[in-house]
């Protein structure tokens, strides 16, 4: 990719479906699906790359000066989304002149399906190095894409794991398989420097593992583990290129969970790596950790009813 070889350059040189639930997986968890949840929680997530060098044992470093956002999440029946923007209330987010960040997700949970969209914006990079550091103001990154997962045991609910319109009565896990795709954009037309954009389109299949813990009443441990390939897709101002990718990803989840009030936190990270040349390796790493209070309200009536209307015609 043009623009990362030009930024390392600087760094280098510069410096120096809808589904029934069976009365099994009724006696393993239990659903909200006449609620609405509400939570707020902080966010600290980020976009972060590494170019290695293997040549010249040389990491770079390319790390949003926004990280922490506020975000509001909503879930209701099969259904949630979360939208969040960086403040520079937090201690974090200040001195990060013209930076900024947003986020967006939405999943949805048919049966032992599941579908996920992520949305992240960001504006303000440092890359660094051992010897050198360079913070591009209007340097920017765009990510937007998702997975989409099948649990093979009915009696795992990964809705109950972010603690959304689920619970988990009994411990389960399961085998999954996921689907990823990913397009990012490194936005550099503004900055000088660097002047020019590169894109690039992630696919990978991985085997995944889940496991729900059930230590309480209304205390859960969760963890998952994913690993497995893919392809990249690179195009720059100069050319365009197809490389094999490896990609792996991890949960960690631990909160409490009663009929009304939840809350905990919530940690997921994916990294996807490829080598753009025989020197040189690209990581892409999407960090969230989280920490977050809801609470379950009755949904409206009218809610309900339009509810039921749409699913008779499934």
């Amino acid at each position: 990719m043009a623009i990362i070889k030009k930024i390392s350059f600087l760094l280098l040189f510069g410096g120096s479906c809808f589904a029934q639930t069976d009365s099994i997986s009724n006696l393993y968890h239990k659903k909200y699906d006449d609620k609405i949840s509400v939570q707020v929680f902080a966010l600290n997530t980020s976009n972060s790359f590494t170019i290695q060098y293997a040549k010249e044992k040389l990491d770079v470093e390319m790390l949003p000066n926004l990280k922490t956002t506020f975000n509001l999440g909503v879930q209701y029946d099969i259904i949630a989304f979360s939208f969040g923007f960086a403040s520079e209330i937090l201690a974090e987010n200040k001195d990060n002149k013209g930076a900024k960040m947003r986020t967006f997700s939405f999943t949805a949970l048919p049966g032992r399906w599941m579908q996920r969209v992520d949305y992240y914006y960001q504006k303000g990079i440092t890359l660094k190095s051992p010897e050198n550091s360079v913070y591009f103001q209007r340097l920017k990154t765009l990510k937007l894409g998702g997975n989409t997962s099948y649990f093979f045991n009915k009696r795992f609910s990964y809705a109950a794991t972010s603690f959304q319109n689920a619970k988990q009565l009994k411990s389960a896990g399961t085998f999954a398989a996921m689907l990823s795709y990913y397009y990012t954009e490194i936005n550099g037309e503004n900055e000088p420097d660097i002047g020019e954009n590169s894109y690039f389109f992630n696919v990978a299949l991985s085997p995944t593992y889940y496991y729900n813990w059930v230590i309480g009443k209304n205390f859960l441990v969760s963890g998952g583990f994913s690993f497995g390939a893919g392809a990249t897709v690179n195009t720059s101002e100069h050319k365009s290129s197809t490389i094999a990718m490896v990609q792996a990803s991890s949960l960690v989840s631990l909160g409490y969970n009663s009929d009304r009030f939840y809350g905990g936190i919530n940690n997921k990270i994916l990294v996807s790596s490829h080598e753009e040349t025989s020197n040189v390796t690209i990581d892409d790493t999407m960090n969230y950790s989280t920490i977050f209070v809801g609470y379950r309200f009755d949904a409206p009536s009218f809610l309900e009813r339009e509810k039921q209307r749409i699913k008779k015609h499934f």
